[in-house]
């Protein structure tokens, strides 16, 4: 599940304890190895799911058995160990897949037989237990890869089979089997990474020898099974990381000896096979994590010992192979969970209990 924003969406089986981080546009999501799931964050339209509509700056619990979340623009996804899957939030663009417009603020089952979900601006992916997709939510920029403009209501097939998603802002990712990459949806800075800047409405094939993807709002990461690291779309802080704020319509070469990536609304991360995590991009709240308020347009190392990221809107997270959980940046509302309001340009650490 490429949860809105989130590297691989891949468990983290080394944390003890933390084990799974997805980062929305102004909310978080923490699952442990006990199967409970923690929010915390922006919560007006009920995106959090703890029944209320009250923000939250720490922690907090509102489920178990839970095996994947994906944290959205507005909503969020999870899927139990059972296959159920669940929505809840912001549904103003059918992004809950319920059929109607009515936002939830507490988890309402949507279906059965899922095995990942990923969690874009006002839209939404599944895969089912047979890896074929299922699309739903807003559709203006062809973001659903159905051939239409058209909103979907409810879970909606697309005659395809993927082993990996990633949902964007205004455009979709998926990976399948064989390492081949295939995107749709908006283009104009280059988002979809086929050389052309048109609009696609059904998925386009891009490469192959990809093992990680993850769609920013305007922009892509790719990681190859080489270790090289790839970026296109829209670059205007950098979030490229090739040293411009040029836009690109094709993947370009970042670097090598990447392991996991994860691109936000306007910044990007990355881990080294080696631990050390480094990001670049949009950095007015600190989100880099470089202890600055300056965006940076090449990858800057961050630190060492991490094993699983998540870049949301303005602020990131990143759990550490001790099994202790860090964020920074934008915290505005609440959305870095240590019990305050305030901006945190250096990884600060947070504890749900």
């Amino acid at each position: 599940m490429a949860c809105w924003l989130v590297l691989s969406c891949e468990k983290n089986e080394d944390a003890a304890g933390y084990e799974f981080i997805s980062a929305g546009y102004t909310h978080s999501v923490l699952l442990k190895t006990d199967g409970s799931l923690w929010v915390w964050g922006y919560n007006t339209d009920g995106r959090l799911g703890d029944g209320s509509f009250e923000n939250q700056t720490k922690p907090v619990r509102i489920g178990s058995g839970y095996e994947l979340a994906s944290a959205g623009g507005g909503h969020t996804l999870a899927i139990k160990s059972d296959g159920t899957m669940w929505a809840w939030g912001n549904n103003m663009d059918y992004q809950l897949g319920i059929g109607t417009p009515e936002s939830k603020f507490a988890p309402f089952q949507l279906g059965t037989d899922y095995l990942m979900v990923a969690a874009g601006t006002n839209h939404s992916l599944a895969l089912k237990a047979d890896n074929s997709l299922r699309v739903w939510g807003n559709n203006q920029f062809y973001q659903l890869g159905d051939s239409t403009d058209d909103y979907k209501t409810i879970p909606t097939e697309i005659d395809a089979k993927y082993a990996f998603i990633t949902a964007g802002g205004l455009h979709s990712m998926a990976l399948k089997e064989d390492g081949a990459l295939w995107t749709w949806g908006w283009n104009t800075s280059g988002a979809i990474g086929d050389s052309t800047n048109e609009n696609r409405s059904t998925p386009v094939l891009i490469g192959t020898d990809f093992t990680a993807i993850s769609a920013g709002y305007l922009h892509s990461l790719g990681l190859k099974a080489d270790g090289t690291l790839w970026a296109w779309g829209y670059n205007e802080f950098g979030q490229l990381g090739n040293g411009t704020k040029e836009p690109e319509n094709a993947p370009v070469q970042i670097g090598t000896g990447f392991a996991a990536i994860s691109a936000g609304w306007g910044h990007s991360m990355a881990l080294k096979s080696d631990g050390s995590l480094w990001a670049w991009g949009w950095n007015a709240s600190g989100q880099v994590g470089n202890a600055t308020k300056e965006d940076q347009t090449e990858p800057v190392m961050v630190g060492a010992g991490f094993a699983f990221i998540s870049a949301g809107g303005a602020h990131s997270l990143a759990i550490k192979t001790d099994g202790t959980l860090w964020a920074w940046g934008e915290n505005q509302s609440g959305q870095l969970g240590d019990g305050t309001t305030e901006d945190r340009t250096t990884p600060v650490q947070i504890k749900a209990e």
